[in-house]
């Protein structure tokens, strides 16, 4: 019989079921508790007005002048640019104001999560150890001193998931739509969204009752919210790239360049720039070994807007290694994506930077567990493949294609997605063992996680 799958749990989760003892909820709390304690804690010891400087002053600099027109400000993607600008209008860079918000959004993440949790997971009671994990996990909590795009990603991707599972629950218009919002606000938000939302949309859509209304009304919510920021983008450098422009980085990774330098121009303005990343000098595998980026070099880019996309494929196709040279590449990529410091909440003199610094060692082992696992009931992942698929297109995009030279802050999304999928396989365990027969039961129930037929 064909194997049908479902984006979230196959029945209403029973938000009442208390799986273990009675004590479990009241001590989550507390680890919640505790996890908010830390991150207002740390925000205010460790303010991000004290920390602006590289990507940070980047980003404080381009939403302090909205209207300013120049390159890296359209290269980027333009969500976290407008809510900073916001924030900014909010608090008028007053330290205590900046404080408020950045504890307020710290706190407010790990909650997103548990919201998707809720709706994923048929045990409130798991739902609560996810969003407990999640809020002391030090990589999630020492980010938010610094004006970095996770600050913002993070809880964006936890509610887009929410939202996703409660329409494939809902199969109605509405909510749909409301999914195709979320999605494509991520997806400006960080370039990396975009794959993990059409992979989302698409198991969504499959199961609606109606397939092209549905299609039909995101499509024109889609195009509406895209085409001025694609047109404003064409207008400056000359590209309909409404998420900014991936080049820079595309050419930078499949380079193999230590640095990258642009030397720009259209209608007789010019910009230089100069770019590194920081995992190329960091040591993923310290202190058991000194190894380090194999990159060497500069990579020069000229590149004339007008001429559109020209210039950027003929750097590419002059630049881009191959053979040997490439495969070292896609390795370096998986080993900064899994073992690198998460720069740059890796500050080994704070106590989260040393923490986020430490627990970089647990993603690679439990990946490798959890895909041992999910191979061995193949079955369960099919049934429910939103997690496993969305991991897998993770890793593909982030990990093994060089769209950018990879860094420790790239894994964020990941750890939250493995933490999840460790609760999935605990949910499936645990509802395994409720729907076990009784000894000597020769005609048991199916699991409700099985194929349905």
């Amino acid at each position: 019989m064909p194997l049908t799958y479902c984006v979230s749990t196959p029945e209403k989760p029973n938000l009442s079921a208390r799986p273990g003892p009675a004590w479990l909820p009241l001590a989550l709390y507390i680890i919640i508790g505790v996890g908010c304690a830390l991150r207002v804690y740390n925000v205010w010891v460790h303010n991000p007005v004290d920390h602006i400087w590289s990507d940070p002053q980047r980003h404080w600099d381009h939403a302090k002048d909205p209207l300013m027109a120049s390159p890296m400000v359209v290269f980027d993607p333009p969500v976290f640019q407008m809510w900073l600008s916001v924030v900014q209008k909010f608090t008028l860079g007053i330290p205590e104001l900046i404080a408020v918000y950045a504890s307020l959004l710290s706190v407010l993440t790990p909650w997103c999560w548990y919201r998707f949790l809720r709706e994923y997971l048929s045990s409130r009671t798991w739902a609560l150890a996810g969003w407990a994990l999640l809020a002391i996990l030090p990589s999630w909590i020492g980010i938010y001193t610094y004006f970095m795009t996770e600050t913002l990603f993070l809880p964006l991707l936890g509610v887009s998931l929410w939202f996703t599972v409660r329409a494939d629950r809902k199969q109605t218009i509405s909510a749909f739509l409301v999914m195709v919002l979320f999605w494509t606000i991520t997806g400006l938000t960080r370039g990396i969204a975009i794959p993990l939302a059409g992979i989302s949309a698409a198991l969504v859509w499959f199961k609606h009752p109606q397939k092209l209304r549905s299609a039909l009304f995101s499509g024109l919510m889609v195009f509406s919210l895209l085409a001025p920021l694609a047109y404003r983008n064409h207008h400056f450098f000359y590209l309909w790239a409404p998420h900014g422009n991936g080049w820079l980085n595309k050419i930078y990774a499949e380079s193999g360049a230590r640095e990258i330098k642009l030397h720009l121009s259209r209608d007789g303005a010019q910009w230089e720039y100069g770019f590194g990343s920081p995992s190329i000098d960091s040591r993923p595998f310290a202190p058991l070994s000194d190894w380090t980026s194999k990159r060497t070099g500069t990579v020069d880019v000229t590149v004339d807007f007008t001429k559109g996309s020209q210039d950027w494929k003929n750097a590419l196709e002059a630049s881009a290694k191959h053979g040997a040279e490439r495969w070292s590449l896609h390795l370096e990529n998986f080993i900064f994506l899994f073992f690198g410091d998460s720069w740059p909440d890796n500050n080994p003199e704070y106590f989260m930077g040393r923490m986020a610094n430490l627990s970089r060692w647990l993603w690679a082992p439990g990946f490798l567990i959890l895909t041992a696992i999910s191979l061995i009931r193949w079955r369960e992942q099919v049934s429910r493949p939103l997690l496993p698929v969305l991991i897998l297109v993770l890793l593909y995009f982030q990990g093994w294609m060089l769209l950018v030279p990879n860094e420790g802050r790239y894994r964020k999304p990941l750890e939250g997605l493995l933490v999840v999928q460790a609760l999935v396989v605990v949910d499936h365990y645990r509802r395994r063992r409720t729907s076990a027969p009784p000894a000597g039961d020769h005609n048991p129930v199916p699991n409700s996680l099985q194929a349905v037929k």
